[in-house]
């Protein structure tokens, strides 16, 4: 990248404060002294327990050439200073502003779940033919989303941005900055709902993502979940051309185990072969949006599978590793309830006469005022699954682990095949606990499923059993 010094203050409504501009040029983007390249713009955000102000002078020793700063009497250290009122505010602003320099179509996504990897799926599609890039990990929010920006460069055509939130306006701002040409919504679930009154409160900031969307843009929502095609959808939606992608355009989804599901699909006469490498009904969902994305914007069905071809998982997203003679399927990047019970089930379809099948789950955050109630239906669903061995680490996972025994008791006495023998299962309070005995729970030739919201730190889990 290349801006002049008088473009970020002109794009940021700043105000040099100390030197002349004279041959002040930026090649980069930094709010992080570790990751400074000589010629970089250092950009210091105010957290709750760091100040990045702190750091001016470290960034640049390390090559920054020009810094944003919200204080009106900074330490004088020899760079350009640009002031403004917020630095986060003005990050949006400079990322808007570059973004609009470049002729590139921008697709953004969201959703309760599923968005990162729908996300890389459809830069695998749309690579096939364009020069495209997309949000780096998930970078999703306000300082994450303009950094994925200011990887453009001139000859990118595409660039597909995630978008996340846990507050109403959040994902307002990052779509004006982003400007989307198309938009995806995934799926309207429980993710996040401690901070809304309910689920049409989540569907509301989701749909957010359509405020910075291009006059005759087109909005791709999941034609499956009744949310996204309801009223308050429809009237958010009605401007622009909106594309319901759903079951019946799935025209067979056949499961490959945990290689995932071979599956034909069918849109506006076009008809797709795709290798879907992750398993679960919801990756085929996943996938589905993609494909349609890829078609809608000229890539051809025959691209569009070798698209899939090429695509990874995302790690610690329904990862299977094969380790001292156990089956991992490790999802530790995050939890919400219905990708816990997505997960469930690929795990329950590993189930042989030679194996046991074991879930361990952990607490999922931000539930607010239905977080017990989510936990004890994810413990009556294992139960009714038939795992063999259930293991809830976490304070909100005993009831995971309650609901487990009784309804794991309800199913013994109405069981007609004469089941006399309950579930097994175990509670610990903290990973660390479960570490220290877990040797003495797993078998060999266990399948095991590990899976929490990121703060339950479940990699390390993983890690121990596989290394």
């Amino acid at each position: 990248m290349k801006l002049d010094i008088n473009e970020i203050i002109k794009a940021c409504g700043g105000r040099l404060l100390n030197e002349s501009t004279a041959g002040v040029t930026i090649t980069g983007v930094s709010t992080d002294t570790r990751k400074i390249s000589p010629g970089a713009l250092f950009v210091p955000i105010v957290g709750e327990q760091f100040d990045g102000h702190d750091y001016i002078g470290q960034a640049a020793e390390s090559g920054a050439v020009c810094a944003l700063t919200e204080k009106h009497s900074p330490v004088d250290i020899g760079i350009p200073l640009v002031y403004v009122t917020s630095t986060r505010r003005a990050l949006l602003d400079l990322a808007g502003y570059y973004r609009q320099r470049h002729d590139v179509k921008v697709v953004a996504v969201t959703g309760s779940a599923g968005k990162t990897t729908t996300k890389d799926m459809m830069y695998h599609v749309l690579s096939r033919k364009y020069k495209t890039k997309k949000t780096m990990g998930n970078f999703n929010n306000d300082i994450g989303l303009p950094l994925s920006i200011f990887q453009l460069e001139p000859g990118d055509e595409m660039l597909v941005l995630e978008m996340g939130m846990n507050h109403a306006n959040e994902i307002h701002e990052l779509s004006l900055t982003g400007a989307p040409d198309i938009c995806v919504i995934t799926h309207i679930g429980d993710a996040h709902i401690e901070n809304f009154e309910n689920r049409e409160g989540i569907l509301h900031a989701k749909l957010e993502i359509i405020d910075g969307l291009k006059p005759g843009g087109t909005v791709v929502l999941n034609g499956d979940d009744p949310l996204l095609t309801g009223k308050i959808a429809r009237a958010k939606t009605g401007p622009f051309r909106v594309l319901y992608p759903g079951a019946e355009n799935i025209i067979k989804s056949e499961p490959m185990g945990l290689r995932g599901s071979r599956c034909q699909f069918q849109w506006r006469g076009e008809n797709l072969q795709i290798d879907v490498p992750m398993p679960g009904a919801h990756m085929v969902m996943n996938a589905l949006l993609a494909a349609v994305v890829g078609l809608e914007m000229g890539v051809p069905a025959g691209e569009i599978a070798g698209g899939f071809a090429d695509f990874t998982p995302p790690e610690g997203r329904l990862t299977v590793i094969e380790a001292n003679d156990k089956k991992i399927i490790s999802d530790v990047y995050n939890s919400n309830p219905a990708a816990v019970r997505e997960a469930i089930k690929v795990l329950c379809r590993e189930k042989t006469a030679q194996n046991r099948t074991v879930a361990i789950l952990g607490d999922i955050a931000e539930l607010g005022h239905v977080a017990v109630e989510r936990h004890k239906e994810l413990g009556v669903f294992a139960a009714e699954s038939d795992i063999d061995l259930l293991i809830a680490i976490g304070t909100l996972s005993r009831h995971i682990y309650e609901e487990f025994l009784s309804a794991g008791d309800a199913c013994a006495d109405s069981s007609q095949n004469g089941r006399t023998e309950l579930p097994k299962a175990r509670h610990f309070s903290t990973v660390s606990e479960f570490l220290e005995n877990y040797q003495d729970l797993l078998n060999p030739e266990d399948v095991v499923l590990i899976k929490a919201s990121r703060s339950m730190a479940f990699e390390n889990i993983t890690n121990a059993i596989t290394n």
